[in-house]
């Protein structure tokens, strides 16, 4: 994929929102799996796309989206830092930044973001309520669908 542009119509990678969503959801079995975890069935994996907006509060009616997906993990809040920490370490290995991680003892709850600058994706894996939660999550960039004639601005 090439490096972002700051021209307001450059080309837009073209994906459909199902190859997406089935991208959304193996991104994060495969984090599961680096974490040493397994998906929990409840609560139901979030599924949230959105219009494409840009820097200049632009909306296009192209059909351009992005998707935010998150899948979750029961286990004891305990186990959730070493968890991460595994998943952590497995995502620098591929191409991943690490932006941020905390860890907080005392609770305990872990948070990390990272980004893939090469693919144009962000990822939280974090604590959530109930305690014994852990979120995994992925965010995508704009995509086009196939297709669509993109917009010009």
């Amino acid at each position: 994929m090439s490096r972002p542009t700051d021209d307001i119509n450059a080309p837009l990678p073209r994906k459909s929102r199902a190859d997406t969503l089935a991208w959304a959801k193996r991104y994060t079995a495969t984090m599961a799996h680096f974490a040493g975890v397994d998906l929990a069935r409840g609560p139901s994996p979030r599924t949230h796309f959105e219009d494409c907006v840009g820097k200049g509060g632009e909306v296009a009616t192209d059909g351009r989206f992005t998707l935010t997906y998150a899948a979750y993990a029961h286990l004891p809040a305990g186990e959730h830092i070493a968890a991460v920490r595994k998943l952590r370490d497995a995502l620098k290995g591929h191409g991943v930044d690490v932006s941020d991680y905390t860890e907080d003892q005392d609770r305990p709850a872990v948070t990390l973001y990272g980004r893939n600058t090469t693919e144009r994706f962000l990822i939280i894996a974090d604590t959530v309520k109930p305690a014994d939660t852990l979120r995994l999550s992925v965010s995508t960039s704009c995509f086009l669908p196939p297709g669509a004639e993109q917009q010009k601005f």
